[in-house]
């Protein structure tokens, strides 16, 4: 028997309810204690501790995960606000957008297409603004009337409209309805991961996020 063998057990005769003050340790033990062929109550005892011990553990993983992504999620929504109410023009803008969402919400690619009747505007920046009379509007037509962002995986002429040459790159994507009074726009957001952005995901973070890109956009925007 080795000496921290014995300073061990030493430990454990002067303290015989240590394992009931740190069950913990339990997780972590192999106490076998057979008689025969059977497993005894003891034994069966400890097992279902340990596992229980240990599905409490990964659920509190879990938690602190959610917990931390809405962290920062929040911290993500603070900055771009603070970022828009400095924001001069329109540029300031749609670059605050883009770069604060394309690298907190882990979209590869982050665009908007905002709404606009002046043709001579949609001709100069054809990769931001498009035409209120544009047919492929219509597969919007639902979100944009409820204020209701589609997240998970859009059919292809939604993608197609929304991130055009990188359409085929897009596994997964979240598209979120700009909505001040007027419907100024969309908000999209792209990654090459299927499960980034999913039908089961919770919406009220974009739908807040849209109504707050929208309000900054209605400041500078003339539709």
């Amino acid at each position: 028997m080795h000496d921290s063998e014995q300073q061990l057990i030493e430990l454990l005769k002067l303290h015989p309810d240590f394992l009931v003050r740190n069950p913990v340790l339990l997780t972590d033990l192999e106490i076998p204690h057979r008689t025969g062929l059977a497993v005894s109550l003891i034994e069966r005892q400890v097992g279902v501790l340990r596992d229980k011990l240990k599905s409490s553990d990964k659920r509190m993983r879990a938690l602190m995960d959610i917990a931390r992504d809405n962290e920062r999620l929040t911290n993500s929504r603070h900055r771009l606000s603070l970022n828009l109410l400095g924001a001069h023009d329109l540029d300031d803008v749609v670059s605050a957008v883009l770069a604060e969402l394309g690298n907190e919400l882990a979209a590869e690619f982050a665009v908007l297409r905002l709404f606009s009747f002046d043709q001579e505007r949609i001709d100069s920046n054809a990769a931001l603004y498009v035409s209120r009379q544009d047919e492929r509007l219509k597969s919007f037509s639902t979100m944009l009337k409820h204020s209701n962002p589609l997240c998970g995986r859009c059919v292809p002429k939604q993608i197609e409209f929304m991130f055009g040459d990188d359409a085929r790159e897009i596994k997964s994507a979240a598209v979120i309805p700009l909505v001040a009074g007027a419907e100024l726009g969309l908000l999209g957001l792209g990654s090459r991961d299927a499960v980034r952005f999913q039908t089961a995901m919770g919406t009220d973070f974009l739908s807040r996020l849209g109504e707050l890109v929208a309000a900054a956009l209605a400041v500078h925007l003339e539709t």
